[in-house]
């Protein structure tokens, strides 16, 4: 398996190589996130740009997790609920399935709502994912075209670790392209870091 998964980030970094000849690191993102029993609380910043975000998350039953994100970019705010439902996961693969819905202020941007599936695979600390996401309502064309997509690759580090508490740095990888009315072009391609400490 571990074959595998080193197979999939192989094709990811061949696919980053001849997608396009526009190839820079646009910017880098990092985050830090609490971890306590069923809640969490991220914080993300992107350099280079004025986007900020904070988001808390509740674990429910059923493999359901809550999210409320706050977020600014520049003049604009965005409020955005969330629920992620886990559908399966093992040692090597997992699939989620999201639906959130994204309310604007101070933005020439309609509300919409945004549907994405969740697919990860992994291989010890390394791991892929890939989220292929679909844009409804507001301006946006409902005709169930995929409208973008966002690959992400990185590796688990775990700095500390024991029976009630963790801390795990992640550097990642991330690449967005359009969807297939924007024949899959590059969109953004950053460098990110996220830091979770859990206790």
């Amino acid at each position: 398996m571990k074959i595998l998964a080193s197979l999939a980030a192989l094709i990811f970094g061949a696919s980053l190589a001849i997608a396009e000849e526009d190839l820079n690191w646009n910017t880098s993102q990092h985050n830090f996130q609490l971890n306590s029993n069923d809640w969490s609380l991220e914080i993300r910043t992107v350099l280079d740009d004025d986007y900020d975000h904070m988001e808390v998350s509740k674990v429910l039953d059923n493999g359901l997790i809550a999210s409320l994100r706050y977020a600014e970019d520049g003049t604009s705010t965005e409020i955005r609920p969330k629920l992620t439902q886990k559908l399966f996961a093992n040692d090597t693969w997992s699939l989620k399935h999201r639906m959130e819905y994204r309310y604007f202020e101070g933005a020439e941007t309609d509300d919409s709502w945004r549907y994405r599936a969740i697919i990860g695979l992994k291989s010890g600390n390394t791991w892929v994912k890939l989220e292929p996401r679909w844009e409804l309502g507001g301006d946006k064309k409902n005709d169930g075209d995929i409208d973008n997509v966002k690959w992400q690759a990185g590796y688990n580090w775990s700095l500390s670790s024991n029976e009630s508490s963790s801390v795990v740095l992640t550097p990642f990888v991330e690449y967005q392209t359009q969807g297939s009315e924007g024949d899959w072009k590059k969109e953004s391609m950053i460098l990110g870091t996220n830091l979770s400490i859990k206790f």
